[in-house]
């Protein structure tokens, strides 16, 4: 197939963003990784296997982007024959792509100095989350990138649903930096009030979850939910349920995560050929939010264990990780369906209304566009 120098370049620059994209999985995999290996390990030091997987993503990352330079430079819009010119034919989600990738690579280094002055440390400290802001802007550059490409290629669908279910990971950990009771470090006690660590579990998992599924369900492919699922329960379940005896048993039940996503795109793809059967209510971006909120509900089960590890503290829970199942049976009837289901699904459809009235805003839609253009 013959392409034009534009085609060419958008086609290479897709590949790029889809292993940019890899890496970043790489990395928040290896991070859910750590925590486990911390829980079995006593470690001291910043050199173990996780560290060297999440490193090693680091490492995808930015070779992919100076490759990713290197084209645009060669295959980009030579507007004028000057060096200062050459800014201008690297995209602006490459940029941001480059920007959060030096600030992985100065995490990295910045890990290795607290390690080496401060002992263990804990999940929040200041170089763990250098590196998860570095992780975000990388595949929110990525995703951005996916989108807009021109690629007419058949594959361009499936990276950006991939890019999707990464965003979703790295977002939801985040929110884990922040409620998650295991930052007491050899020296600094990081660990998030009880109460802060209630509210923001209880609210900004279904949010982020919510939003992400009602964006997806643009995207024409039948089983977009069901891929972007596959994607963060691949991670999760690789680097949390099977990395340990712990919870490797629970992963035949880990999987039957995957029936809410297949079966709502399943619902989907049917009301979407059967238009009587929203009948009663007419509008189709009603079923959008009832799906994105139903899909909201799960993230208990999809991010088990450090789900139920939020909530632990606040309820006087002294148990370790590795008796989450225990920690999820003492809070399923008297939380999770009681209070946490329905605060759930209030914060996500809260979500999902703000989202779209940032989204619907023609200022800031032409901002974004002007910015990632």
């Amino acid at each position: 197939m013959n392409y034009t120098k534009q085609e060419l370049s958008s086609h290479r620059l897709l590949w790029i963003y889809f292993l940019v994209s890899i890496g970043v999985a790489l990395q928040v995999g290896a991070a859910n990784w750590d925590i486990i290996w911390h829980g079995i390990v006593n470690v001291e030091s910043f050199f173990t296997p996780p560290h060297t997987v999440l490193y090693s993503g680091v490492g995808l990352s930015l070779v992919s982007t100076l490759v990713g330079i290197i084209f645009s430079i060669k295959y980009g819009n030579h507007s004028t024959g000057s060096i200062f010119s050459i800014h201008h034919r690297i995209p602006t989600p490459l940029k941001l792509i480059i920007l959060g990738s030096l600030v992985e690579v100065f995490s990295g280094q910045f890990d290795n100095w607290w390690h080496s002055n401060f002992g263990f440390d804990g999940l929040l400290s200041p170089p763990h989350l250098m590196l998860i802001s570095g992780m975000l802007l990388s595949i929110i550059g990525a995703l951005i990138g996916t989108h807009l490409s021109d690629s007419k290629t058949k594959f361009k669908v499936a990276f950006e649903l991939i890019a999707f279910g990464i965003l979703w990971m790295v977002l939801v950990n985040f929110v884990f930096m922040f409620t998650l009771p295991f930052s007491e470090g050899q020296y600094f006690d990081f660990n998030p009030s009880p109460t802060t660590a209630l509210v923001l579990g209880s609210t900004l998992p279904a949010v982020f979850t919510a939003i992400i599924f009602y964006s997806v369900q643009g995207i024409s492919f039948p089983f977009r939910m069901t891929a972007v699922a596959a994607t963060l329960m691949t991670l999760q379940s690789s680097s949390t349920i099977i990395s340990n005896v712990y919870f490797a048993g629970l992963f035949p039940l880990y999987l039957l995560n995957i029936l809410v996503p297949l079966l709502l795109d399943l619902i989907a793809t049917f009301t979407k050929n059967n238009n009587k059967v929203l009948a009663v209510r007419s509008s189709k971006d009603f079923l959008r939010i009832v799906i994105s909120i139903v899909i909201s509900f799960s993230f208990i089960t999809l991010y088990f264990p450090w789900s139920v590890n939020m909530f632990k503290a606040y309820f006087g829970i002294d148990l370790i990780t590795f008796e989450s199942v225990a920690i999820f049976e003492q809070l399923f009837w008297k939380f999770i369906i009681p209070i946490l289901m329905p605060i759930s699904f209030a914060s996500a459809y809260a979500g999902i209304l703000i989202w779209k009235k940032f989204y619907r805003w023609r200022r800031l839609t032409n901002v974004f566009r002007l910015v990632v253009r």
